[in-house]
Formats: structure tokens, sequence, C-alpha cells
């Protein structure tokens, strides 16, 4: 090897660096190295050679010694393109997300080309939760490279991740004009109709590509995502497992295999594969979020409140809005003299099960020398008002101009990681922490007088249509009247907010007469009052079950295998809410054996209390 690096040395500069690049190029490091060290390149005054120095020095690790060649060169040539993209790859080694994407967005400011790094810039912005910039960085390139199909690939991709479906489509139609068989065409476009729940189009092109490729780990990987929203966690345990015998390091695979093992309700299996996931891939916020759910679920509070935070990047429900608060967010900062905005986020379930942390957190804020204000959901405002006066210093509604002055934030979500709430600490914030109107309900009761001595018991049978678990969660209407109907000494009262014409048809052939008032509900303080007066509420997962449990109304609550995180698992209890009676799925789609036992438990409920009245009270 001496004689050969000897041999080249001896040549012009511009032969023996074309060597060592073409050396590189086909993997040969020892020799670009031994080329360049001999050349002493990292100081040499032509950028170029610089660069590729620099590069070699990253590649074996040495990051101070190629950080320094870099920074002397781009004092003699800041605006050096390729100079600037090294720079933002040695920071990617480094693990420095920041640095490499400003130096990204420089080397971006000086070409304006989509040049062959930039899918490395678009997948670190991905990464990072930057979806915005990456958007239109990949609609600049598109719209100057008509003809290239890589540009169309990343512009539908990142479409894709901002939910712009139709987009999305288009774009990897465009690249499928150009090159039918680019890579990961067809996984991704089956991905796309899965997030479409289009099931058939999402096989078709799966298959197309495992018939092309049967060794495709990521077709694999999409494959057990098809079979889990088809409801077959089995397949897709299978069609995972295939995915990782082809690469134990695909970390998509990993979080697939996890979520199929949750429905099969191996707890512990899913978090050992999606914490490889997160050891594959620990800047991935969508694997961070994964893990905090199960750990969260399995009440590892500890570190579930911790990876609880990623869930701004990582859920899907959540990665596109935009948090755009002047103010900091609150950290460790001194906040005597100050106010923090404490505000509402994700669902109204959420806000009603995280109400309950706010005085304990404004309490602590006072002590400290400042003062919360907490913005909570119009809808939620009369409610949360009367509940938190006198304990919190301001409440508004989550509206732009209502908005109070404050120096700094933090997300409602984010309370039990600033407090440490562990699940023994969860008795401290314990229900009723909601208070319903007291004239309201006496209306409401005034209006059900006619129940008589019956138990009044109020149903919800669906969650948010729109919710991506709400076809494994909600209970079918039908077979939860056939469960209840007979009960002489109940009267069911309708909960399901917009339900359909279909549904309370379907209530009616399955022999229960249920009374409706929920036209009447148009705020959640009406809903209180109404459920206040109830001796039962039965419900699927959904806000009325926080609504029902923080007003320390007795509440059974219907369960699938996979349940919120809140319920945990392997209990028919909840810490959350003691007024609760957890109803749980024993395997998949399993609701016959859950409504046995309600209808069951229903009957010997209402018989008990027709001989003791004052037993309407207990769960």
């Amino acid at each position: 090897m001496a004689t050969v690096i000897e041999s080249i040395s001896s040549a012009a500069p511009e032969a023996w660096s074309a060597f060592a690049e073409a050396a590189l190029a086909q993997g040969d490091l020892v020799t670009a190295a031994l080329l360049l060290d001999s050349h002493d390149a990292a100081h040499a005054a032509q950028p170029d050679l610089v660069l590729l120095a620099s590069r070699v020095l990253r590649l074996r690790g040495h990051y101070p010694d190629a950080r320094a060649a870099l920074e002397r060169a781009l004092e003699r040539h800041p605006d050096h393109a390729g100079l600037l993209v090294e720079r933002a790859r040695l920071a990617c080694a480094q693990r420095d997300a920041q640095d490499a994407l400003d130096w990204f967005e420089r080397a971006w400011a000086q070409t304006g080309e989509f040049a062959a790094w930039a899918p490395e810039w678009l997948d670190l912005l991905i990464q990072s939760g930057r979806h915005e910039t990456a958007l239109a960085v990949a609609q600049t390139h598109a719209g100057r490279a008509q003809d290239d199909a890589d540009a169309w690939f990343w512009l539908g991709y990142v479409q894709q991740l901002n939910q712009q479906h139709a987009a999305a489509l288009n774009a990897y139609h465009r690249c499928a004009g150009l090159a039918p068989n680019r890579p990961m065409l067809r996984s991704n476009l089956a991905a796309l109709y899965l997030d479409q729940r289009d099931y058939a189009a999402a096989k078709t092109q799966l298959d197309l590509a495992l018939k092309a490729d049967p060794g495709n780990a990521l077709a694999w990987a999409n494959l057990s995502v098809l079979w889990l929203k088809r409801g077959d966690p089995a397949a897709a345990r299978i069609a995972a497992e295939r995915a990782l015998a082809l690469n134990p390091r695909h970390a998509i695979a990993w979080q697939g295999y996890s979520n199929a093992l949750k429905e099969l309700q191996d707890w512990t299996a899913a978090t050992e594969a999606i914490e490889r996931a997160c050891a594959l891939e620990p800047q991935h916020a969508s694997y961070r979020w994964s893990l905090a759910m199960l750990q969260l679920v399995r009440g590892d509070y500890a570190n579930g409140w911790t990876h609880h935070e990623a869930r701004w990047q990582g859920s899907p429900e959540l990665r596109t809005v935009q948090l755009n608060w002047s103010a900091p967010r609150l950290a460790d900062q001194d906040v005597a003299g100050k106010t923090v905005l404490v505000w509402s986020e994700q669902g109204y379930g959420d806000v009603l099960q995280f109400a309950r942390f706010v005085p304990a957190f404004a309490q602590r804020v006072r002590e400290a020398g400042g003062e919360v204000a907490y913005c909570t959901f119009p809808n939620l405002l009369p409610l949360v008002s009367r509940s938190l006066a006198g304990r919190v210093e301001q409440i508004a509604p989550s509206l732009p101009q209502a908005i109070p002055p404050h120096d700094y934030q933090l997300p409602l979500g984010s309370l039990p990681l600033a407090l440490d709430v562990s699940l023994d600490a969860l008795s401290g914030y314990a229900p009723p922490y909601l208070k319903a109107d007291a004239a309201q309900t006496a209306r409401w009761r005034n209006r059900c007088a006619s129940a008589g001595a019956r138990l009044k018991v109020g149903l919800v049978w669906s969650g948010s249509r729109t919710h991506q678990r709400n076809a494994h969660r909600s209970v079918p209407p039908s077979a939860l009247a056939r469960a209840l109907a007979g009960i002489e000494q109940v009267q069911a009262y309708n909960l399901q907010v917009e339900a359909t014409r279909a549904e309370l048809e379907a209530i009616g052939r399955g022999g229960l007469a249920l009374i409706d008032h929920t036209k009447a509900f148009k705020t959640f303080d009406e809903t209180a009052a109404f459920v206040s007066q109830l001796d039962l509420v039965i419900t699927v997962c959904t806000s009325i079950a926080h609504l029902a449990g923080a007003l320390n109304v007795p509440t059974w609550v219907l369960l699938d295998v996979n349940p919120h995180w809140v319920w945990l698992t392997d209990r028919d209890d909840s810490p959350w809410y003691p007024s609760m009676r957890l109803y749980r799925q024993p395997a998949f789609g399993a609701w016959q054996p859950v409504l046995q036992r309600l209808g069951r438990d229903l009957r010997a409920r209402a018989a008990a209390c027709e001989t003791a009245p004052d037993a309407a009270g207990t769960t």
C-alpha cells in the first residue's frame, strides 16, 4: 500500500486528489485517508481539497480535526456550498440537529437548488418537526425541477406528513410517471392509502412492491400496518417479523411490531420492541411518543411523562399543530413577579383529565412569587371557571384576542411532568374537581323525574368519529342495546352527542328505550349538569368518561384491548377516577364478553337499588 501511495502522491494535485475522491466513492476509506494525510490536505489552500479531507476525517471519527479544517476554509471561502454542507454533516455526526439545520440552511441560501444533499436536510427537518420549512423547500425544488422524479417523491413525502393527502398523491403520481420503479415509491403510496383508509389500494401497492422485491423490508413493515388497520393483529405481527428478519435495524418495523403486540396485550414485548426503535433512531419523535404511551399505560410515570413531551412531533394528531407562542416555555426560570400561561391542548377529554393539576401548579407558582393564567377551550370555559374559581388568578378562553398578557407559557399536558405526578400521588388530585351548575342540575333532575325510582343511566357507544382508533374503541349500538334491554328498573338516556339516525334506530331495534335530551347540550356546562343528576354513566373511552369521572359520578367504561394510557392494564378500577369501573375486552375485537358482563352487573345493580335505594350512589 505504501508504494502505491508514494507513486500516486508524486503526481499533480489534481491527479492524486481525484484518485482519493474516486477511492472514497468506492468505499476505500483507507487509501483516501492515506493520500490526504500524506499531503496534509486538511490545511490546503484549495477549498475542495479541504472539503475532501474534512469528509474523511468525519468518517474516521476525528470530529475536532474535521471542524478545525472546515472553520479555516470557511474563513477564506464563507460562501462555498460544499464546505457548508460538510459542516452540516459534521453536526449531524455529532448529533447536534439544530446546528446541522443552520448549516444546511446556509448552504441552501447559497445554491437555491435541490442538490444531492437535500434529502439529508429534508429528513432532518422532518425529524425535528420543521414540516413547514421542509414543505417550502420541497415545493421550491419541484417547481424548478419538473423532470426530476426525486423532487416529486420528496414533495409527496413531505405533503403526506403534513396530512395533505390529495397533493401528496398527485406528487407521487408525477414521480411514478418519471420513474415508476423508484425505490420506496410504492411503499409510500401504500402508506398514503393507509392514511386515507383505502385499504384495497394500499394492498395493491404493497403486492406490487413485494412482487418486484420480496426482500423489501419497508413494504413488509407497511403490510404489518395494513393488517393491523384491517383488524388482524396476528397477521400484522407476522408481517412485522418478516420485515425484521430482513432488516433487524429497521426502526419502522420495530414500531409496527410493537403496535401489533399491544393489540395482542403483550405489553412487555411491545415495550421492548419500541425501545429497540428508539435506540436505532433516538431523534425520531414518533418512536419516543409510542414509548411514552406504553410507559404510561404500564404505570411508569417517571419515564412516561418525560417521553410524553415528544407528542408535538410524535403524535399523528398533533404533529401539524403550530406552536406559535411568543413567550418562552417555562422551564426553570424565576417566576417572581411573572405570569405563567397554562394553555389547553389536544381534545376535550385531555383537558377534563388534566384540569385537576392546574390549582396545584398555580399554588407552586404563587409560592414562588408569580401567578398563573389558564386558557381553556371556549366550550369548557363556564364549567372550568366555576370549578377552579379562587384557585387560579386568571381563567380565559383560548381565543387569540382573549389570551392574557404573560411572561412564560406551558401546555396543560406538561403539568404532570412539572409536578412530578406518580400513580401514588394521584390520590391528592382526586375528583370531584369539576363542579356542575347547581341550578341547572336541579332543573334536569326535575325534568327527569318521570324516571321515578328507576336507575337513570346515560349511554355513550362511540368516541370521536375522526379518532384513528374509534373503530376499535366504539361498541356497536345494537349490541349495547341488546345487552341492556329488558331491565325494568333502568331508564336509559342518550349521552351520544350527534348520534346518527341509524345508530338511534339500531338502539330501538335492540329493544332499549332511550330518552334523548342531547339537543339541549350546547356546552360542557349543560352536559355536566345533566350527567351530575344521573345514577350511572356507561360509556366507551371518550370525553364523557372523563367528564363523569371528574364529577365523581359512578361510571362504567368499556375498553378495547389497547386502551388509552390513562386506563392502565390488568385492573378494573382507575386511580384517576375512583368512581369508575372498567370493563376490558379479553381479546382483540371481543365485545360480546364485555357486554354480557355489563348486562349482568347492571341487572344486579338495578335489583340492589330496588331493595336499597340509598345504594344507588355506589360503584
